[in-house]
């Protein structure tokens, strides 16, 4: 179904240079020497990687290796300070003596220190204060596991869930675990696993995230003005990145809800140079149903997730392998969910199946010492990284039995290279991507024979892109970047700049500002105005098919009011060519009439207020303004997904005696839907009986008023939770008990109309009614 690309003669000998390359052990200056480190944990004598250590200050700092190490080259002989920073460990602070011409080498030992208020002020420095001070970043957003799992949820802690809680983001109501991002629609999103895209990682329509809670290590969600290594998407970036085993022996966790269970297991060697972890899980939604009532739910998904990492070599090689597969099967006699403007018809029996399947590699190495490779002249430690990825995604739906008949898939076999060097106080990166695509969509119906629409693409992407991060002076960090597109498919050809930039007003006061503009060539034909995301189907750009493309512009404020609380506003603007909907009313037989195109605007604010979950109490208060407009022929109208007002505050409190108390409050403004304004019942002349006669036997047909010219009411909700960590024969165990919907609010999901009476009337259909859920984790 896939072609390999056929890579530029220029890109494989860059590739080749890179993979080919070896350090060089320069020698040493006559008149300046290096530092050589490695740091340790001072109980276990494991080496630690990801630790922050910086040379005199923060003049010029690294993180360590798979094994511990760090280098600075090109040291001024006299006396330095080494200092390394690591969230719940105790900072260390080491004098050393340089001299000319000569390698100083040292280890560092390294201890844990208690997680209390006191310890933190005065020592320990989160991730957050650490890309405060280091990077612009600009609209990125990190969440740790522990606040997914302290988050309320029906039935189990889910990642994307609490990202749609997060500033700037948008929720359209409570079935879908969709998510529309500063204004743009839910498939201009660019999802990564370990690096690697995944295209839809939701189950039961977006009511589930694909994630399993026990495999996610960190997640960082970047809102927009995102740098220049990513591409292809217009909206955000969510990276998810696996969590790799650190216990020697057996080791895992295993959980069971009311929606499902799961179980981790994996195991690290001694050294902590190897580990893996395998995780596994299944609803039983369907067969809890059919144990406690004559009701049928034939529904179920599983997903299944394998993780490893090698360290080869001296450790500086290292080799990650991530692979995860994921199914959705329905059964059933359902009707489609639609706003209601088109409510009223019924799809009947049909069978719905859709799975994501994943497998990646990344190979890294790094290198120190007076590090150099061609391209790149000398540096305190270089980094190249190259990944091979294969991304499926196919779905298929089969009403009344072949009546109507749709399939769709679309592969991604995609190579990217990075080359990433650091020297000073200079970052610097080079890269590429190249994606192979296969793509196939057809419709058909047996009761005819008939081929309704058929469409298979093979099409190739190519982007190469430059980035580099400094510091002009103390108190400015200035990032730039450009990437270079293009695709066979539509023959197009792209330069996207990218620029950002902080200024330190004071120590813990700063404003950043970004601007750049992003592409997308896949698509999906999910309608935006349909409340429930259940039918996903992507096709590439093509000849008739255009590429979509956005401008971001982003100015922000950050001001930090503690060592463990920050406040974050930022204002953003988006501008949109080539924006495409679904054609509800095009031919099957004219090609280039599936879409209707159009331009947009979107504009807003967010704010967050954050403590950082480390301590007694963590959460955030966050508070989105945003308004969104397109625009298409002579109209003019409010997407589905424009939310004007969004607040969400989520806390969480650990009173001591391992418990702990979660809350979440939800309140946001109605979206955008289009009324129904009247029914009519189409009729035909009859010229033999000379009378009008029903063109069918079913439900009047309703008409829908302007576009998306009435808004839903209000939305709030409140969500509740307590756990409980507590030890047993030797294991861990957490129950806990959910509530949502605690004071059981009528949030309203669609209208649906009845003209046979008089007057007419409208009866609300409701989002989640109050519900209580439970569950344990037991950790092994």
């Amino acid at each position: 179904m896939y072609r390999r690309t056929s890579l530029p003669a220029c890109v494989v000998l860059v590739l080749l240079a890179l993979l080919s390359a070896r350090s060089v052990s320069g020698q040493v200056a006559a008149v300046r020497g290096a530092i050589e480190g490695t740091v340790i944990d001072s109980a276990s004598g494991v080496a630690r990687e990801g630790v922050t250590v910086t040379l005199d200050g923060n003049a010029r700092g690294m993180l360590t290796d798979v094994e511990g190490r760090f280098a600075f080259a090109d040291v001024a002989a006299g006396t330095h300070t080494i200092r390394t920073r690591l969230i719940s460990t105790r900072s260390t602070e080491r004098s050393v003596v340089v001299e000319a011409g000569v390698i100083v080498r040292l280890t560092i030992g390294i201890s844990s220190a208690a997680v209390t208020l006191g310890a933190v002020r005065t020592n320990a420095r989160p991730p957050e204060r650490e890309r405060f001070e280091m990077s612009p970043n600009v609209g990125t957003i990190s969440i740790t596991p522990s606040s997914v799992s302290h988050v309320p949820a029906l039935g189990e802690p889910d990642v994307l869930r609490t990202v749609q809680l997060m500033p700037g983001v948008n929720a359209r109501n409570d079935f879908s675990s969709g998510f529309n991002v500063r204004g743009g629609e839910s498939d201009q999103n660019l999802i990564l696993l370990d690096g690697y895209p995944i295209y839809n990682p939701f189950h039961l329509g977006g009511l589930f995230s694909t994630f399993l809670d026990e495999t996610v290590g960190s997640i960082d969600l970047l809102t927009g003005g995102f740098t220049a290594p990513y591409g292809g998407r217009l909206s955000s970036v969510l990276d998810v990145t696996s969590a790799p085993a650190t216990q020697t022996g057996l080791h895992g966790t295993a959980s069971i809800s009311v929606i499902s269970s799961s179980l981790s297991i994996g195991s690290a060697t001694a050294d902590g140079r190897s580990s893996w972890t395998l995780s596994g899980r299944r609803t039983y939604a369907d067969k809890l149903v059919a144990a406690i009532s004559d009701k049928e739910f034939p529904y179920h998904f599983s997903d299944a997730q394998f993780h490893a990492e090698r360290a080869l070599n001296s450790g500086a090689l290292k080799i990650t392998t991530t692979a995860y597969a994921g199914t959705d099967i329905l059964d059933a006699n359902l009707g489609v969910f639609e706003d209601s403007a088109t409510k009223g018809g019924s799809v009947g029996a049909f069978v719905f199946q859709w799975s994501n399947q994943l497998l990646g590699v990344t190979l890294t190495n790094a290198w120190h010492e007076h590090a150099h490779l061609p391209l790149t002249g000398t540096g305190d430690s270089i980094r190249v990284e190259q990944t091979a990825s294969f991304t499926r995604f196919a779905t298929g739906l089969d009403l009344a039995a072949g009546a109507l008949a749709l399939s769709n898939s679309v592969h991604e076999f995609r190579l990217d290279g990075k080359l990433h060097w650091y020297k000073g106080t200079r970052e610097r990166q080079i890269g590429y991507e190249t994606s192979t695509y296969a793509t196939h969509y057809d419709v058909n119906t047996s009761a005819s024979a008939a081929q309704l629409f058929t469409l298979e693409q093979h099409p190739e992407a190519l982007s190469v892109f430059y980035d580099e991060r400094w510091k002009p002076s103390e108190k400015l960090i200035m990032e730039l970047g450009l990437r270079a597109e293009h695709m066979t498919g539509r023959s197009w050809s792209n330069i996207s700049p990218r620029a950002s930039a902080k200024y330190f007003v004071t120590r813990d006061l700063a404003v950043s500002a970004a601007v750049g503009t992003y592409s997308q060539w896949m698509h999906s034909l999910n309608r935006e105005d349909i409340p429930v995301r259940i039918f996903d189907f992507w096709v590439a750009s093509d000849e008739t098919t255009p590429v979509t493309q956005a401008t971001h512009y982003v100015l922000g404020l950050e001001q930090w009011l503690g060592p463990l609380r920050f406040m974050r506003v930022e204002g953003w603007v988006k501008q949109y060519t080539h924006l495409l909907e679904q054609n509800t009313a095009d031919d099957p037989g004219i090609r280039g009439d599936e879409w209707l195109e159009s331009t947009g605007t979107s504009y807003g604010l967010d704010f967050v207020l954050r403590q950082l979950e480390i301590g007694t109490f963590g959460g955030w208060l966050s508070y989105t303004y945003g308004v969104s407009k397109r625009s298409r022929d002579d109209m003019s109208y409010w997407p589905g997904h424009d939310r004007r007002h969004n607040v969400n505050a989520v806390g969480t409190w650990k009173p001591g005696g391992n418990y702990v108390f979660s809350a979440r409050f939800g309140l946001a403004t109605g979206t955008p839907y289009t009324n129904i304004v009247g029914q009519v019942v189409r009729r035909v002349y009859d010229v033999r009986t000379h009378t009008f006669q029903k063109v069918s036997t079913l439900e009047r047909e309703p008409l829908g008023g302007a576009h998306n010219s009435s808004r839903l009411p209000l939305f709030q909700r409140l969500d509740l939770g307590v756990s409980r960590t507590g030890q047993w024969h030797g294991l861990t165990l957490t129950p806990y008990v959910s509530v949502v919907n605690a004071y059981n609010a009528k949030n309203v999901f669609l209208y649906s109309f009845d003209y046979t009476t008089n007057p007419p009337t409208r009866e609300a259909q409701s989002q989640f009614p109050f519900l209580p859920s439970l569950g344990l984790t037991v950790t092994f």
